[in-house]
């Protein structure tokens, strides 16, 4: 079965700010998104599950305004206790609508149009290019050649305390020369064809093996 993006199956994507510019992006895109306060019912469950600041834009203004889906959405909430992600895919999973949310910073943005999508989907981009950067690790090499999977792959792969494990890691470079990963301290080589087309749990074997020093150059 081929890797699939997670907000494809989920069609909800948790995300962080901090990790975002406002000035472009994923970051401009959430930003720039019109604050939706017009459903008390909506505003109801969203402060149940934690979440203060709702933004939509139009097109997805107009599905959660639906009262038949709210109306789920609501018991879905308060009579049958879902989570908020397992709620928002059981009651519009069917709908052309993504959720993104912040729970540190309490938001949550409602996206349907499409450019508005594709940004949301380009989030992995935008976090691990400033991400990195704040930590003083540099990215180089083929990042145009990745898919959003690969990006999301990147993304998850780099991070749970993956520096804290691994502070010798300096500078990751994306290659079109391996088809696995290379340790070559403190450069830290991850294949192309790797990340845009294996799953999570192999990347990880892959770039574990390479940093404990085992060949893993070919895949």
């Amino acid at each position: 079965m081929p890797v699939k993006l997670r907000l494809d199956i989920e069609r909800s994507l948790e995300v962080s700010l901090a990790r975002l510019s406002p000035k472009y992006g994923c970051g401009l895109m959430l930003a720039s998104l019109p604050k939706y306060d017009e459903s008390d019912a909506l505003l109801a469950v969203m402060d149940h599950y934690g979440y203060k600041h709702l933004a939509a834009d139009r097109a997805a203004q107009r599905i959660i305004s639906n009262p038949t889906l709210l109306k789920s959405f609501y018991e879905n909430a308060f009579e049958h206790k879902r989570p908020i992600r397992r709620n928002f895919y059981d009651t519009f999973g069917n709908q052309d609508l993504f959720l993104a949310i912040d729970p540190k910073q309490k938001s949550a943005w409602f996206v349907s149009e499409p450019p508005n999508k594709i940004a949301l989907v380009n989030y992995f981009r935008d976090s691990v290019s400033l991400g990195l950067k704040a930590l003083g690790v540099m990215l180089t090499g083929s990042t145009p050649r990745l898919t959003p999977l690969g990006w999301q792959n990147l993304h998850d792969v780099l991070a749970d305390e993956f520096f804290l494990r691994h502070p010798e890691v300096k500078h990751v470079e994306v290659m079109s020369t391996i088809a696995g990963a290379r340790w070559r301290e403190p450069n830290l080589g991850l294949g192309v064809t790797m990340l845009n087309l294996k799953g999570l749990t192999q990347i990880r074997e892959m770039v574990e093996g390479a940093l404990l020093g085992q060949n893993r150059e070919d895949g």
